[in-house]
């Protein structure tokens, strides 16, 4: 966490929301997604070129991490992104939420420790293809969606849950929001659950699945409650008409 968070750095540019805090930390992230993309393509289409009888399964290995890597990259860009489009006036480093929590940090290890300490163990009966292919469609279908859910709400969507309604604050209802009532929430369960199933991470994909279901059902329920405090039976007969999305969870006002 303190590494993440140039804990050991004393110029002024990099503490707080530092420009060069910011900066370093969107090149670092371009880099690393760029070449993991790079190389994973690249030995995608070496691997394809290779007669079957004479492929080695650590190119399917590092395909995947490469995949991984390269949709992670991409996820922590789109959330810095969107918020510099839509509320310049909040961007920070932590927009980019690299840094989001000891929990994320440790599952995020987790997970890498176990995808390579489960290849070494277990060698290419670890990976399957059509696995990890439905982790990629979970995770781009999660991605969109969330994106388009922080896009169309634009400047009223906020990573902090608000205790207190703001004058300027609207119940945003149209486009995805017609159809799914936190589709910010919807999007990152199955983006979460997916980036585990494109590694074929079996105790992190259960685990990851259980984490984000534990805690969306208490937020949401939470932020649902606020919402109903804040616009009355509008809210409710708003989710009257829409879904949440994540198996087992009903908001406070369904």
């Amino acid at each position: 966490q303190k590494v993440l968070n140039f804990g050991s750095c004393t110029n002024p540019q990099f503490r707080g929301n530092g420009l060069g805090k910011i900066g370093t930390t969107g090149f670092f992230i371009g880099l690393v997604g760029g070449v993991h993309f790079g190389v994973g393509v690249t030995l995608y289409l070496v691997k394809s070129a290779i007669a079957a009888d004479q492929k080695s399964h650590v190119l399917s290995a590092l395909v995947m991490w490469c995949t991984y890597m390269s949709l992670l990259c991409g996820f922590h860009f789109m959330e810095f992104f969107t918020t510099a489009v839509h509320q310049p006036k909040v961007l920070s480093y932590e927009s980019y939420i690299v840094n989001h929590s000891k929990s994320y940090t440790v599952a995020a290890l987790a997970s890498w420790t176990e995808f390579w300490l489960e290849y070494y163990w277990f060698g290419g009966s670890k990976l399957r293809t059509y696995v990890s292919i439905l982790g990629v469609l979970m995770v781009l279908m999660g991605q969109i969606v969330r994106s388009v859910g922080m896009w169309h709400c634009g400047e009223h969507f906020s990573h902090i849950i608000m205790d207190e309604k703001k004058q300027e604050h609207q119940l945003v209802t149209t486009g995805i929001y017609r159809y799914f009532r936190h589709p910010s929430y919807f999007g990152w369960f199955y983006w979460s659950v997916g980036t585990q199933l494109v590694l074929c991470n079996p105790i992190c994909t259960v685990a990851y699945a259980a984490a984000a279901w534990y805690f969306f059902h208490d937020r949401i329920p939470y932020e649902e409650r606020l919402l109903v405090k804040f616009y009355g039976e509008k809210y409710v007969k708003y989710a009257e008409s829409t879904v949440i999305g994540i198996p087992g969870i009903k908001g406070y006002a369904s």
